[in-house]
């Protein structure tokens, strides 16, 4: 990491290596926007140009795949489960109104939640809501686990402010 990356960029990673080896010969859109933009923002600009405008205010899943069966949708959470979850049960909702998906909309939804291990409760919830959780543990997982336990102790806490000081004086603020 060098020393003026203030943050790593993990879960992208960890989405992108999982859809790799999983999914190496489909359709991959990664940060893949769903929903659709405002009928008034359609009306005034036309749909293509709406979705442009309206691009931040869409939700995006980190990895929507398109296979000869499914529209899979994948969110991975390494820490953060339950936001893994909570967002999948609105993004599968979201395809049918999803105007990049149109094409595809005799597939089956299929969501994913990838993370490298599960609290106990989410096979119930995962259950209960139709989504699928797989268990993904790439080599450099529990550096990062590692790197999580020790990141506010006080000599990562003044390794990261030492850092903060360094981009200051070199004017990234």
């Amino acid at each position: 990491m060098s020393f003026s990356k203030i943050r790593a960029e993990n879960e992208a990673r960890y989405v992108s290596e999982y859809v790799l080896n999983n999914y190496p010969n489909n359709l991959v859109k990664l940060r893949c926007p769903l929903g659709t933009a405002p009928d008034s923002f359609i009306k005034e600009m036309g749909l293509s140009k709406a979705l442009r405008t309206y691009r931040p205010s869409r939700p995006e899943v980190d990895a929507c795949i398109i296979t000869n069966t499914n529209i899979v949708l994948i969110e991975g959470k390494i820490i953060k489960v339950m936001d893994g979850i909570s967002k999948l049960i609105v993004y599968r909702d979201l395809v049918e109104s999803t105007p990049e998906l149109i094409a595809y909309k005799s597939l089956r939804v299929l969501p994913i939640l990838i993370t490298p291990k599960p609290p106990l409760w989410t096979k119930t919830i995962a259950q209960k809501h139709g989504i699928k959780i797989d268990l993904f543990k790439p080599d450099w997982i529990q550096h990062y686990y590692d790197k999580q336990e020790t990141y506010w102790t006080a000599e990562e806490r003044l390794k990261r402010e030492g850092r903060k000081q360094t981009l200051k004086r070199l004017g990234y603020e």
